[in-house]
């Protein structure tokens, strides 16, 4: 583990730089000069996968590429006293944001939100943010209070959308059917946010939550957006990515059948393009 004190200057230097990233207004990030974007899908506390998504996006050698990853937290590895490691992910995260504060971006899930605004989430009837905080509580003793409070910080100052120069869209998911009608972009364009906005119903809750990815949906959000193609996560996916209409993908990093996607910034692409740039995890060496 860390030393913990330099970890909260990590988690506090790397919210800051969050905030402060380039092309960011409001919740949307605009990556004008990328070349191309590494784009990772829920990682759910998958150390192994972030490392080698990390070596692969080879950020020191490519100094106009950019690393998006989303769904950190709330993952199946546990301590042998109670709680789970996910924030183990969160750290190297914070880590190399701080390393490459312009070209490191972490998208909001519904997980994050849930645990920043301490908002139930379960699954199988167990308390996710209860074993994360649990978790903390393993790893940092008596400096676990300060730690989750810096994750919290963190997360709270995660951006929701982010858009590339070609007109694809990077975002958790969509609003739903009953909801992007009355959706907007601009809600999420406010330097400041308040509860409103992160409970169900809300501009942020609803493009982290959402599951509707029928193609009417999509386009919508698309159209509201100024966008043409979208990558998204938050659906589990049994062969690492999914195709659930002509104008979207789905990728999940969660385990040794999740892929990752290098996205061309500045051309044009297509569906099939980008479905022949993923790369399996399994195929990468450890």
């Amino acid at each position: 583990m860390p030393d913990p004190q330099r970890l909260l200057n990590t988690l506090r230097l790397a919210t800051d730089s969050f905030r402060r990233t380039q092309g960011r207004q409001g919740r949307i990030i605009d990556l004008s000069a990328a070349e191309d974007v590494v784009v990772v899908g829920d990682l759910h506390g998958h150390v192994i996968n972030f490392k080698k998504a990390m070596d692969f996006a080879d950020l020191n050698q490519h100094p106009r590429r950019h690393l998006v990853v989303q769904e950190l937290i709330h993952g199946p590895v546990m301590y042998p006293n109670g709680g789970e490691q996910s924030h183990r992910v969160v750290d190297l995260l914070a880590a190399l944001k701080c390393l490459h504060p312009h070209r490191v971006h972490y998208l909001l899930g519904n997980h994050e939100l849930s645990q920043w605004t301490r908002q139930a989430i379960s699954k199988n009837f167990i308390d996710l943010n209860n074993l994360f905080r649990l978790g903390v509580e393993a790893a940092y003793d008596q400096f676990a209070d300060a730690i989750y409070q810096a994750y919290e910080a963190l997360f709270a100052a995660l951006p929701v959308i982010i858009r590339l120069p070609n007109g694809v869209i990077l975002s958790h998911s969509v609003p739903g059917a009953k909801r992007i009608a009355d959706w907007s972009l601009e809600a999420l364009a406010k330097d400041k946010h308040d509860e409103q906005d992160v409970i169900l119903g809300g501009s942020i809750h609803a493009v982290v939550w959402g599951r509707d990815v029928s193609s009417d949906t999509v386009q919508a959000f698309l159209d509201k957006t100024g966008g043409r193609w979208l990558i998204s996560g938050h659906i589990p996916c049994d062969q690492g990515y999914d195709l659930p209409n002509p104008k979207q993908i789905i990728i999940d990093s969660k385990d040794d059948h999740g892929c990752m996607l290098t996205v061309p910034a500045q051309t044009e692409v297509t569906q099939a393009e980008l479905v022949s740039r993923l790369v399996r995890f399994k195929q990468l060496p450890d």
